[in-house]
């Protein structure tokens, strides 16, 4: 097989000007000059023999169908000479480097202060890039090589990524501190389903609740719907509804100060998995394994209660 002419720093340059938009964004980030990236680029299409940028006067260059695999490989490529520069540097030494960790927004306050509090503590030299988005958007920068690992629900995650199990939540009743069944210990759906109701609009819980509430044979009177949680909260305290969501915050109020009771629900499925999710086709880091287990490790019994 005929060796391919490809450098790191050629892959580099091409990574930083898809990344940065232009040529001249990517010269910069390197401090040389524009037509030293073209150059290096138009070196790596002559190399790899496919065409990867389109160049496009006065607008930024467009990737073509082999540069758009070209940069998920590219990615991947140089997340792991990284790693091999940081593990022969570091040997005997902790783990170090940067790390790409996604989450889901729901998730993020009732898990991330712990894991991200502990970080430093056990890994000094570890620098931690946390970013939020829809399920989609994490699975897209999964795929991309954009995120190591995210933390998800076990909704709409597809075939090609692997996961491995956080802890599980139980759908549970938002209801008014007022309400007639603020004080038990479990409601049943069909006590609550025609009453009005609160919907979290945001993908996939709007999907998942009002799926899990059709399985049991019900259709909800949603008065009205907000992509945020603590607004649901807000809405359920002010007496607006009832809702189900999935992660039980600390404080029994909203932003407001309205007063608001969790309580079980039955009659709408099962728990819901929260996961640790890689991508299936790329290899875990040293950094994204020592992660892994640092929130096996937290995560275990779920959300961290304070004393």
């Amino acid at each position: 097989m005929k060796p391919v002419d490809v450098t790191l720093r050629q892959l580099e340059y091409f990574v930083s000007t898809v990344e940065r938009g232009t040529l001249s964004a990517a010269a910069a980030h390197f401090h040389i000059s524009q037509t030293a990236v073209s150059l290096a680029i138009s070196q790596l299409e002559k190399a790899l023999g496919v065409q990867v940028l389109v160049r496009r006067p006065a607008r930024p260059p467009a990737l073509t169908a082999a540069g758009r695999q070209l940069l998920v490989d590219a990615r991947q490529v140089l997340a792991l000479v990284g790693e091999l520069e940081s593990a022969v540097r570091t040997v005997g030494q902790d783990i170090s480097g940067r790390l790409a960790v996604g989450c889901f927004p729901t998730i993020t306050p009732f898990v991330m202060g712990r894991v991200l509090e502990e970080v430093p503590i056990r890994y000094p030299e570890l620098e931690i890039d946390l970013v939020e988005d829809t399920v989609d958007g994490l699975l897209r920068r999964l795929a991309d090589g954009l995120c190591d690992l995210a933390i998800m629900y076990d909704i709409g995650l597809g075939s090609d990524v692997t996961t491995v199990r956080l802890y599980s939540c139980s759908p549970y009743a938002a209801l008014p501190a007022g309400h007639r069944y603020a004080t038990r210990t479990k409601v049943a759906l069909s006590e609550l389903i025609d009453e009005p109701m609160v919907m979290i609009d945001m993908a996939p819980s709007l999907e998942f609740f009002t799926g899990r509430i059709a399985e049991a044979g019900h259709v909800p009177d949603i008065r009205f719907r907000t992509g945020s949680v603590e607004s649901v909260r807000t809405f359920v305290g002010r007496g607006m509804g009832w809702s189900v969501l999935l992660q039980r915050p600390m404080a029994e109020r909203s932003y407001d100060g309205s007063a608001i009771a969790a309580v079980d629900l039955e009659g709408i499925g099962p728990p819901v998995d929260v996961l640790l999710v890689t991508n299936s086709a790329a290899r875990p880091t040293r950094r994204a394994r020592a992660f892994a287990d640092l929130c096996r490790e937290l995560l275990r019994g779920g959300p961290a209660r304070p004393s």
